[in-house]
């Protein structure tokens, strides 16, 4: 199948492995990729068109989220919107061009700000593939929302990653008609080849968490967990997220609490085999009820129980592979049934049937179905 795709993105390519970096990688044999990232203050901005990965990429000055300041202000006009989406749009025809894509290529956003852009290009069709509210971030200016709901409306096909996600794009259309569900996966080979090479587990107990440490982290759950239980060692590995710096620090000031940056991807896993089981502390609100978390099914590739937050309906699948808690008193019952599973003569037992789960959660056969409706949507 032959195929050009423009995919408006909100995340540089080179970021972090996400949700697109793992379709893109998987897409179909013949589908070329024109991959349009937004400006980011601070990190290159490269506008020229350049081969990354066996893919093409470009800087496109998209709109996003901009802290508080003269420019944020500026930003809250829409005359002032206008001008820059007029230049995004010019920016991204100029990459296109120098891309050699055709006239009316596939056009996929996962990029709200970039919603006048899509509603603009010539095409012969568009996906949306929607995989958080994006208004209910920390800092979105109150625009956000209508961006939102113009993606919604404008695309052919919404493929969503969490049945939340999925009922506020149908109130948003009208009905549920055109919205696809194509949750989110696992590099399951990777990480099913490190739980068998990685060898013997490290002594002691050790409740992990990697991901993002951000806002929407619920520190009370886990502070009550590391004082409920001082002979355990919560480690807690991820880059840190504006605001919850001083909520971090109070929580590291614990004896049992460790902190470590970020890893790479193809290091997550031995990150992962330290832990006795994994957790997912997040508070509920609007933007965690649409989350469909990646890490969860990384934890149970590597055969690891897991403990969460209630906050989406997405931890409740597998009851008897992720325990769930409404507070923290909840949440620390929780770690202790996934401790309980994590170590003594259940542990390998339960680390194969957690791994039977998430392989059935590989992103080979997530991006099958999410390819599939981009084909249904072009006519191929």
């Amino acid at each position: 199948m032959h195929m050009d795709v423009v995919w408006l993105a909100e995340i540089k390519w080179d970021y972090l492995r996400t949700r697109k970096q793992q379709l893109i990688r998987r897409r179909p044999e013949g589908t070329r990729i024109l991959y349009l990232e937004p400006y980011v203050r601070g990190r290159e901005n490269r506008y020229e068109v350049r081969e990354a990965d066996g893919i093409q990429v470009a800087t496109v000055p998209f709109l996003k989220a901009i802290p508080g300041g003269p420019l944020r202000a500026l930003l809250d006009l829409a005359p002032a919107r206008g001008l820059v989406d007029t230049l995004a749009l010019k920016r991204a025809r100029r990459a296109m061009r120098e891309a050699g894509v055709p006239n009316t290529p596939m056009v996929i956003t996962s990029n709200v700000f970039a919603a006048p852009v899509a509603a603009a290009l010539d095409r012969s069709g568009i996906v949306y593939d929607c995989n958080d509210a994006h208004s209910a971030f920390p800092g979105m200016p109150s625009w956000t929302q209508q961006r939102f709901e113009d993606t919604c409306r404008l695309a052919d096909r919404v493929v969503v990653s969490a049945r939340a996600l999925g009922e506020t794009v149908g109130a948003i259309r009208g009905s549920g008609d055109g919205v696809e569900a194509v949750g989110n996966g696992v590099d399951f080979p990777l990480f099913d080849r490190a739980r068998h090479d990685l060898g013997e587990k490290p002594a002691g107990v050790t409740l992990g968490y990697l991901g993002a440490i951000a806002p929407w982290f619920d520190f009370a759950a886990m502070e009550a967990v590391a004082k409920a239980h001082p002979e355990w060692t919560v480690a807690l590995t991820g880059p840190v997220m504006q605001g919850a710096d001083a909520s971090l620090a109070s929580l590291a000031s614990l004896p049992n609490v460790s902190v470590a940056p970020a890893v790479s991807h193809d290091d997550v896993p031995a990150v992962l085999h330290g832990f006795t089981a994994g957790v997912i502390p997040f508070r509920y609100d609007t933007l965690t009820r649409g989350v469909n978390p990646n890490k969860m099914y990384e934890y149970l590739a590597m055969g690891l129980p897991v403990a969460a937050t209630r906050f989406s309906p997405e931890v409740e699948q597998f009851p008897d592979a992720v325990f769930t808690g409404d507070d923290p008193a909840g949440f620390v019952l929780a770690c202790e049934r996934a401790i309980a599973l994590g170590t003594g003569e259940q542990r390998e037992a339960f680390a194969d049937r957690a791994a039977t789960i998430a392989a059935g959660t590989d992103w080979g056969a997530i991006a099958h179905r999410f390819w599939a409706v981009v084909a249904r949507v072009a006519g191929r």
